[in-house]
Protein backbone atom coordinates (compact mmCIF):
# COMPACT_ATOMS: atom_id res chain seq x y z
CA UNK A 1 0.00 0.00 0.00
CA UNK A 2 0.98 3.49 -0.88
CA UNK A 3 1.38 5.73 1.71
CA UNK A 4 0.19 9.27 1.44
CA UNK A 5 3.83 11.04 1.66
CA UNK A 6 4.67 8.59 -1.07
CA UNK A 7 2.29 9.48 -3.75
CA UNK A 8 2.42 12.98 -3.02
CA UNK A 9 6.26 12.71 -3.79
CA UNK A 10 6.02 10.35 -6.84
CA UNK A 11 3.02 13.37 -8.06
CA UNK A 12 5.88 16.10 -7.83
CA UNK A 13 8.78 14.37 -8.61
CA UNK A 14 10.08 15.68 -5.35
CA UNK A 15 10.92 14.95 -1.66
CA UNK A 16 9.07 16.88 0.97
CA UNK A 17 11.36 18.25 4.26
CA UNK A 18 9.53 19.56 7.44
CA UNK A 19 11.72 22.40 8.09
CA UNK A 20 11.32 23.19 12.37
CA UNK A 21 12.67 26.00 13.83
CA UNK A 22 12.31 28.23 16.98
CA UNK A 23 12.08 31.42 15.07
CA UNK A 24 10.42 32.46 12.60
CA UNK A 25 13.37 33.23 9.79
CA UNK A 26 11.18 36.23 8.82
CA UNK A 27 12.71 39.10 8.52
CA UNK A 28 15.88 37.24 7.78
CA UNK A 29 17.45 39.36 10.13
CA UNK A 30 20.06 37.96 12.43
CA UNK A 31 22.68 35.36 12.39
CA UNK A 32 20.40 32.54 12.88
CA UNK A 33 17.83 33.18 11.12
CA UNK A 34 20.09 34.06 7.91
CA UNK A 35 21.66 30.60 8.34
CA UNK A 36 18.94 28.96 8.30
CA UNK A 37 16.83 31.01 5.37
CA UNK A 38 20.29 30.09 3.28
CA UNK A 39 20.21 26.49 3.65
CA UNK A 40 16.25 26.24 3.49
CA UNK A 41 16.38 28.31 -0.04
CA UNK A 42 19.32 26.47 -1.48
CA UNK A 43 17.49 22.96 0.15
CA UNK A 44 13.86 24.45 -2.27
CA UNK A 45 15.71 24.22 -5.84
CA UNK A 46 15.50 20.39 -5.17
CA UNK A 47 13.07 19.75 -2.79
CA UNK A 48 9.22 20.98 -1.32
CA UNK A 49 10.09 22.56 2.25
CA UNK A 50 7.52 22.84 5.25
CA UNK A 51 8.07 25.23 7.75
CA UNK A 52 6.84 24.61 11.30
CA UNK A 53 7.73 27.81 13.76
CA UNK A 54 6.68 29.43 16.54
CA UNK A 55 5.01 33.13 16.72
CA UNK A 56 4.36 35.47 20.06
CA UNK A 57 0.46 36.25 18.97
CA UNK A 58 -2.55 35.42 17.03
CA UNK A 59 -1.89 38.57 14.66
CA UNK A 60 1.79 36.81 13.95
CA UNK A 61 0.27 33.73 13.34
CA UNK A 62 -2.19 35.17 10.61
CA UNK A 63 0.47 37.22 8.99
CA UNK A 64 0.51 36.42 5.64
CA UNK A 65 2.90 34.09 4.57
CA UNK A 66 6.47 34.81 2.92
CA UNK A 67 6.08 35.55 -0.88
CA UNK A 68 9.89 34.32 -1.69
CA UNK A 69 8.72 31.00 -2.13
CA UNK A 70 11.39 29.28 -0.50
CA UNK A 71 8.59 27.66 1.74
CA UNK A 72 5.31 25.57 0.15
CA UNK A 73 3.73 25.99 3.57
CA UNK A 74 4.24 27.79 6.36
CA UNK A 75 2.27 26.74 9.87
CA UNK A 76 2.86 29.33 12.69
CA UNK A 77 2.61 28.04 16.93
CA UNK A 78 1.61 30.55 19.26
CA UNK A 79 3.67 30.67 21.65
CA UNK A 80 3.08 33.30 24.07
CA UNK A 81 6.39 34.91 25.66
CA UNK A 82 5.05 34.77 29.35
CA UNK A 83 4.37 30.96 28.62
CA UNK A 84 8.13 30.85 27.65
CA UNK A 85 9.28 32.42 30.73
CA UNK A 86 7.23 30.01 32.57
CA UNK A 87 8.63 26.62 30.94
CA UNK A 88 12.29 28.03 32.11
CA UNK A 89 11.16 28.83 35.41
CA UNK A 90 9.87 25.24 35.39
CA UNK A 91 13.09 23.64 34.50
CA UNK A 92 15.20 25.65 36.51
CA UNK A 93 15.14 22.72 39.39
CA UNK A 94 15.67 19.86 36.91
CA UNK A 95 19.04 19.65 34.36
CA UNK A 96 17.09 20.80 31.25
CA UNK A 97 18.67 23.57 29.46
CA UNK A 98 16.43 26.36 29.94
CA UNK A 99 16.37 27.52 25.84
CA UNK A 100 14.84 23.87 25.53
CA UNK A 101 12.63 24.01 27.91
CA UNK A 102 12.02 27.68 27.16
CA UNK A 103 10.52 26.22 23.68
CA UNK A 104 8.43 23.30 25.24
CA UNK A 105 4.71 23.50 23.43
CA UNK A 106 1.84 20.40 23.43
CA UNK A 107 0.37 22.04 20.42
CA UNK A 108 3.79 22.57 18.30
CA UNK A 109 4.16 18.56 19.24
CA UNK A 110 0.84 17.70 17.87
CA UNK A 111 2.12 19.57 15.04
CA UNK A 112 4.76 17.96 14.04
CA UNK A 113 3.88 14.66 14.62
CA UNK A 114 0.75 15.31 11.90
CA UNK A 115 3.02 16.84 9.30
CA UNK A 116 5.86 14.17 9.83
CA UNK A 117 3.62 11.33 8.22
CA UNK A 118 3.63 13.19 4.87
CA UNK A 119 7.54 14.55 4.75
CA UNK A 120 10.17 12.32 3.93
CA UNK A 121 12.59 14.31 5.82
CA UNK A 122 12.46 16.61 9.21
CA UNK A 123 14.99 18.97 9.44
CA UNK A 124 15.41 20.77 13.05
CA UNK A 125 17.27 23.93 13.22
CA UNK A 126 18.87 24.08 16.87
CA UNK A 127 19.00 21.73 19.63
CA UNK A 128 16.06 24.08 20.73
CA UNK A 129 13.32 22.07 18.87
CA UNK A 130 15.77 18.89 18.27
CA UNK A 131 13.58 16.65 21.13
CA UNK A 132 10.52 17.42 18.51
CA UNK A 133 12.49 15.22 15.86
CA UNK A 134 14.40 12.82 17.70
CA UNK A 135 12.28 9.92 17.33
CA UNK A 136 10.22 10.39 14.04
CA UNK A 137 10.69 7.32 11.53
CA UNK A 138 11.81 9.97 8.90
CA UNK A 139 15.19 11.13 7.98
CA UNK A 140 16.42 13.72 10.79
CA UNK A 141 18.77 16.38 10.45
CA UNK A 142 19.77 18.71 13.32
CA UNK A 143 20.97 21.82 11.86
CA UNK A 144 22.88 22.62 15.49
CA UNK A 145 24.64 25.85 13.78
CA UNK A 146 26.97 26.41 16.48
CA UNK A 147 28.22 24.70 19.48
CA UNK A 148 26.13 26.68 21.65
CA UNK A 149 27.42 25.76 25.09
CA UNK A 150 31.22 26.45 24.05
CA UNK A 151 29.53 30.13 22.71
CA UNK A 152 28.10 30.80 26.39
CA UNK A 153 30.99 29.17 28.04
CA UNK A 154 33.28 31.71 26.50
CA UNK A 155 30.37 34.55 27.60
CA UNK A 156 30.68 33.90 31.08
CA UNK A 157 34.19 33.87 30.90
CA UNK A 158 34.38 37.48 29.58
CA UNK A 159 34.90 40.32 32.05
CA UNK A 160 33.04 43.57 32.92
CA UNK A 161 29.67 42.03 32.11
CA UNK A 162 26.94 44.15 33.42
CA UNK A 163 24.46 41.86 32.89
CA UNK A 164 22.39 39.38 34.41
CA UNK A 165 22.30 36.94 31.72
CA UNK A 166 25.95 36.47 31.63
CA UNK A 167 25.36 34.36 35.37
CA UNK A 168 23.06 32.59 33.78
CA UNK A 169 24.89 31.67 31.09
CA UNK A 170 27.80 30.24 33.25
CA UNK A 171 25.22 27.41 34.81
CA UNK A 172 23.16 27.08 31.00
CA UNK A 173 26.79 26.40 29.41
CA UNK A 174 27.10 23.08 31.40
CA UNK A 175 23.58 22.07 30.87
CA UNK A 176 23.80 22.23 27.09
CA UNK A 177 27.16 20.90 26.48
CA UNK A 178 25.34 17.34 28.26
CA UNK A 179 22.29 18.30 25.98
CA UNK A 180 23.78 18.75 22.78
CA UNK A 181 26.04 15.85 22.61
CA UNK A 182 23.18 13.23 24.07
CA UNK A 183 20.68 14.10 21.53
CA UNK A 184 23.16 14.59 18.53
CA UNK A 185 23.47 10.87 18.62
CA UNK A 186 19.69 10.58 18.04
CA UNK A 187 19.84 11.99 14.90
CA UNK A 188 20.60 10.81 10.79
CA UNK A 189 22.59 13.52 10.00
CA UNK A 190 23.94 16.75 11.78
CA UNK A 191 25.44 20.29 11.02
CA UNK A 192 27.91 22.66 12.20
CA UNK A 193 29.10 25.58 11.08
CA UNK A 194 32.88 24.65 12.04
CA UNK A 195 35.41 22.35 12.46
CA UNK A 196 35.98 24.26 15.94
CA UNK A 197 32.43 23.56 17.03
CA UNK A 198 32.59 19.56 15.81
CA UNK A 199 35.76 19.14 18.17
CA UNK A 200 34.17 21.15 21.11
CA UNK A 201 31.55 18.87 20.93
CA UNK A 202 32.33 15.80 19.80
CA UNK A 203 35.88 15.12 20.03
CA UNK A 204 35.09 12.21 22.46
CA UNK A 205 33.41 9.93 19.35
CA UNK A 206 29.69 10.72 21.45
CA UNK A 207 28.33 10.70 17.94
CA UNK A 208 29.71 8.67 14.70
CA UNK A 209 32.35 11.21 12.86
CA UNK A 210 30.13 9.83 9.61
CA UNK A 211 26.85 11.52 11.11
CA UNK A 212 28.32 14.48 11.74
CA UNK A 213 28.87 16.96 8.39
CA UNK A 214 30.49 20.95 8.94
CA UNK A 215 28.52 22.99 6.67
CA UNK A 216 29.96 26.54 7.08
CA UNK A 217 28.37 30.11 6.76
CA UNK A 218 28.09 31.81 3.25
CA UNK A 219 26.98 34.79 2.22
CA UNK A 220 25.16 36.51 -0.58
CA UNK A 221 27.73 38.55 -3.12
CA UNK A 222 26.52 41.19 -4.61
CA UNK A 223 26.23 40.95 -8.46
CA UNK A 224 28.42 42.86 -10.77
CA UNK A 225 31.55 40.86 -9.70
CA UNK A 226 34.66 43.14 -8.14
CA UNK A 227 34.59 45.68 -10.73
CA UNK A 228 31.35 47.27 -9.24
CA UNK A 229 32.83 47.57 -5.29
CA UNK A 230 33.68 50.90 -4.29
CA UNK A 231 37.76 51.40 -4.61
CA UNK A 232 39.48 52.68 -1.63
CA UNK A 233 40.31 56.20 -2.73
CA UNK A 234 36.76 56.67 -3.34
CA UNK A 235 35.61 55.62 0.29
CA UNK A 236 35.90 57.62 3.48
CA UNK A 237 39.45 57.44 5.06
CA UNK A 238 38.34 57.43 8.39
CA UNK A 239 35.49 55.33 8.29
CA UNK A 240 35.01 52.54 10.32
CA UNK A 241 32.09 49.73 10.61
CA UNK A 242 30.75 47.38 12.82
CA UNK A 243 27.73 44.98 11.75
CA UNK A 244 25.58 42.76 14.19
CA UNK A 245 22.90 42.02 16.14
CA UNK A 246 24.05 43.82 19.31
CA UNK A 247 20.82 42.38 21.00
CA UNK A 248 23.80 39.05 21.29
CA UNK A 249 26.16 40.04 24.54
CA UNK A 250 28.62 38.89 22.45
CA UNK A 251 28.14 41.13 19.95
CA UNK A 252 27.57 44.18 22.43
CA UNK A 253 30.66 42.98 24.78
CA UNK A 254 32.56 43.48 21.03
CA UNK A 255 31.33 47.38 20.07
CA UNK A 256 31.63 48.19 23.51
CA UNK A 257 35.34 46.89 23.74
CA UNK A 258 36.22 48.59 20.55
CA UNK A 259 34.28 51.74 21.18
CA UNK A 260 35.61 52.37 25.16
CA UNK A 261 39.13 51.44 25.06
CA UNK A 262 40.43 50.97 21.15
CA UNK A 263 38.13 54.46 19.35
CA UNK A 264 39.65 56.53 21.84
CA UNK A 265 43.10 55.76 21.29
CA UNK A 266 42.66 55.89 17.46
CA UNK A 267 40.93 59.67 17.59
CA UNK A 268 43.94 60.57 19.85
CA UNK A 269 45.84 59.75 16.51
CA UNK A 270 43.59 60.56 13.82
CA UNK A 271 41.12 63.19 14.31
CA UNK A 272 37.75 62.57 13.03
CA UNK A 273 37.90 59.04 13.33
CA UNK A 274 34.29 57.79 13.00
CA UNK A 275 32.61 54.43 14.27
CA UNK A 276 29.06 53.21 12.48
CA UNK A 277 27.23 50.36 14.40
CA UNK A 278 24.79 48.81 12.13
CA UNK A 279 22.58 46.52 13.11
CA UNK A 280 19.82 45.46 15.11
CA UNK A 281 19.67 47.73 18.41
CA UNK A 282 17.31 48.19 21.65
CA UNK A 283 16.85 51.75 23.39
CA UNK A 284 19.33 51.23 26.26
CA UNK A 285 22.19 49.89 24.25
CA UNK A 286 22.13 52.49 21.89
CA UNK A 287 22.21 55.34 24.04
CA UNK A 288 24.95 53.79 25.92
CA UNK A 289 27.17 53.56 22.76
CA UNK A 290 25.89 56.98 21.22
CA UNK A 291 26.77 58.88 24.11
CA UNK A 292 30.53 57.88 23.33
CA UNK A 293 32.54 60.10 21.08
CA UNK A 294 33.08 59.15 17.36
CA UNK A 295 30.53 56.64 17.60
CA UNK A 296 27.30 57.10 15.19
CA UNK A 297 24.50 54.42 16.06
CA UNK A 298 22.72 53.43 12.96
CA UNK A 299 20.66 50.63 13.52
CA UNK A 300 19.03 48.12 10.81
CA UNK A 301 19.71 49.50 7.30
CA UNK A 302 17.60 47.92 4.80
CA UNK A 303 20.37 47.23 2.51
CA UNK A 304 23.77 46.34 3.36
CA UNK A 305 25.58 46.83 0.69
CA UNK A 306 24.93 50.51 0.31
CA UNK A 307 25.32 51.21 3.58
CA UNK A 308 29.09 49.19 3.29
CA UNK A 309 29.89 51.36 0.26
CA UNK A 310 31.40 54.24 2.06
CA UNK A 311 33.36 51.99 5.17
CA UNK A 312 37.08 51.77 4.75
CA UNK A 313 37.17 48.95 7.43
CA UNK A 314 35.26 46.28 9.15
CA UNK A 315 35.65 45.30 12.48
CA UNK A 316 35.34 42.32 14.09
CA UNK A 317 36.31 42.23 17.73
CA UNK A 318 34.06 39.38 18.97
CA UNK A 319 35.90 37.66 22.02
CA UNK A 320 33.11 35.59 22.65
CA UNK A 321 31.46 33.37 20.41
CA UNK A 322 31.46 30.18 18.55
CA UNK A 323 30.88 29.08 14.35
CA UNK A 324 31.31 31.52 11.82
CA UNK A 325 30.83 35.16 12.26
CA UNK A 326 28.52 36.47 8.96
CA UNK A 327 29.91 39.87 9.58
CA UNK A 328 33.56 39.19 8.16
CA UNK A 329 31.86 37.61 5.26
CA UNK A 330 30.05 40.19 4.59
CA UNK A 331 32.95 42.77 4.47
CA UNK A 332 34.51 40.63 2.48
CA UNK A 333 32.00 40.82 0.29
CA UNK A 334 31.66 43.98 -0.08
CA UNK A 335 35.17 44.91 -0.21
CA UNK A 336 36.12 46.42 2.41
CA UNK A 337 39.60 46.00 4.17
CA UNK A 338 39.08 44.03 7.69
CA UNK A 339 40.68 43.73 11.43
CA UNK A 340 39.35 40.66 13.47
CA UNK A 341 40.44 39.29 16.40
CA UNK A 342 41.61 35.13 16.87
CA UNK A 343 37.95 34.10 17.91
CA UNK A 344 36.35 36.05 14.96
CA UNK A 345 38.35 34.21 12.49
CA UNK A 346 37.68 30.55 13.90
CA UNK A 347 36.16 28.32 11.51
CA UNK A 348 37.08 30.68 8.36
CA UNK A 349 39.77 30.10 5.55
CA UNK A 350 40.86 33.37 5.78
CA UNK A 351 44.57 34.02 6.59
CA UNK A 352 46.28 36.67 8.98
CA UNK A 353 48.07 39.46 7.08
CA UNK A 354 46.98 37.74 3.84
CA UNK A 355 43.20 38.49 3.99
CA UNK A 356 42.63 39.91 7.32
CA UNK A 357 44.99 41.76 10.22
CA UNK A 358 44.53 40.59 13.39
CA UNK A 359 44.21 42.47 16.81
CA UNK A 360 44.11 41.10 20.44
CA UNK A 361 44.99 44.25 23.03
CA UNK A 362 43.46 47.55 22.58
CA UNK A 363 46.85 48.79 21.85
CA UNK A 364 46.85 46.21 18.88
CA UNK A 365 43.39 47.07 17.75
CA UNK A 366 44.29 50.82 17.06
CA UNK A 367 47.82 50.18 15.14
CA UNK A 368 46.04 47.94 12.70
CA UNK A 369 43.07 50.24 11.95
CA UNK A 370 44.97 53.17 12.31
CA UNK A 371 47.80 51.51 9.41
CA UNK A 372 44.82 50.31 7.14
CA UNK A 373 43.54 54.02 7.51
CA UNK A 374 46.71 55.31 6.72
CA UNK A 375 48.16 52.44 4.10
CA UNK A 376 45.21 52.52 0.73
CA UNK A 377 47.27 50.35 -0.81
CA UNK A 378 47.40 47.63 2.03
CA UNK A 379 43.67 47.93 2.35
CA UNK A 380 42.93 47.57 -0.76
CA UNK A 381 44.83 44.25 -1.69
CA UNK A 382 43.51 43.06 1.68
CA UNK A 383 39.82 43.92 0.75
CA UNK A 384 40.61 42.36 -2.91
CA UNK A 385 41.92 39.07 -1.45
CA UNK A 386 38.78 38.83 1.17
CA UNK A 387 36.33 39.71 -2.06
CA UNK A 388 38.16 37.21 -4.15
CA UNK A 389 37.86 34.58 -0.92
CA UNK A 390 34.21 34.97 -0.53
CA UNK A 391 33.26 34.37 -4.11
CA UNK A 392 35.24 31.19 -4.24
CA UNK A 393 34.86 29.51 -0.72
CA UNK A 394 31.69 31.36 0.87
CA UNK A 395 28.76 32.19 -1.77
CA UNK A 396 25.18 30.24 -0.25
CA UNK A 397 25.20 27.69 -3.13
CA UNK A 398 28.75 26.19 -3.10
CA UNK A 399 28.62 25.76 0.80
CA UNK A 400 25.16 23.97 1.08
CA UNK A 401 25.34 21.63 -2.27
CA UNK A 402 27.47 19.29 -0.07
CA UNK A 403 24.22 18.93 2.18
CA UNK A 404 21.98 18.21 -0.34
CA UNK A 405 24.77 15.57 -1.91
CA UNK A 406 24.86 14.07 1.56
CA UNK A 407 21.06 14.19 2.63
CA UNK A 408 20.64 12.37 -0.99
CA UNK A 409 23.37 9.56 0.29
CA UNK A 410 20.71 9.24 3.58
CA UNK A 411 17.56 9.26 1.41
CA UNK A 412 19.45 6.63 -0.81
CA UNK A 413 20.67 4.15 2.24
CA UNK A 414 16.96 4.48 3.71
CA UNK A 415 15.12 3.19 0.89
CA UNK A 416 17.60 0.60 -0.01
CA UNK A 417 17.00 -0.39 3.85
CA UNK A 418 13.31 -0.36 3.45
CA UNK A 419 13.28 -2.49 0.00
CA UNK A 420 15.58 -5.14 1.89
CA UNK A 421 12.55 -5.08 4.47
CA UNK A 422 9.72 -5.41 2.36
CA UNK A 423 11.84 -8.20 0.29
CA UNK A 424 12.13 -10.18 3.44
CA UNK A 425 8.61 -9.45 4.28
CA UNK A 426 7.16 -10.75 1.34
CA UNK A 427 9.56 -14.13 1.78
CA UNK A 428 7.64 -14.50 5.39
CA UNK A 429 10.87 -13.57 6.83
CA UNK A 430 10.60 -10.84 9.83
CA UNK A 431 13.60 -8.50 9.29
CA UNK A 432 15.78 -7.30 12.28
CA UNK A 433 15.72 -3.87 12.73
CA UNK A 434 18.37 -2.55 14.98
CA UNK A 435 16.05 -0.78 17.82
CA UNK A 436 16.82 2.64 18.61
CA UNK A 437 16.77 3.78 22.28
CA UNK A 438 15.44 7.23 22.71
CA UNK A 439 16.30 9.01 26.08
CA UNK A 440 13.06 11.24 26.58
CA UNK A 441 13.25 14.90 27.42
CA UNK A 442 15.53 14.92 30.90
Amino acid sequence: MISHRELETRESGRRRILVLSPRDPYPVIGGDRLRIHRIARELSRRYDLTLLTFCASESDRCASPPADGVFKHVRRIVLPRWRCWLNALAALPSREPLQVAYYRSAAFEAAVQELAASHDAVLAHLVRVADYARDLPSVRVLEMTDAISMNMERVAATPHWFDPRHHIYAIESRRLLRYERRIAADFDLVTLTSHVDKAFLFNDASVPDEQLMVVANGVDVPPGGEDRLPRHETRLAKEIVFVGNLESLQNFDAVWFFARLVLPEIRARRPGAELRVIGQVRGIAARRLAALPGVRVEGFVPALDEALATARIGICPTRAGSGIQNKILSYFANGLAVVSSPVGLEGLEARPDEHVLVAVSPREWADRVIRLLDDQGLAQRLADAGHALAVRHYRWDKRVLPLVERLEEVFDRNARTEARGAALSARGHRPMVAARVVARRP
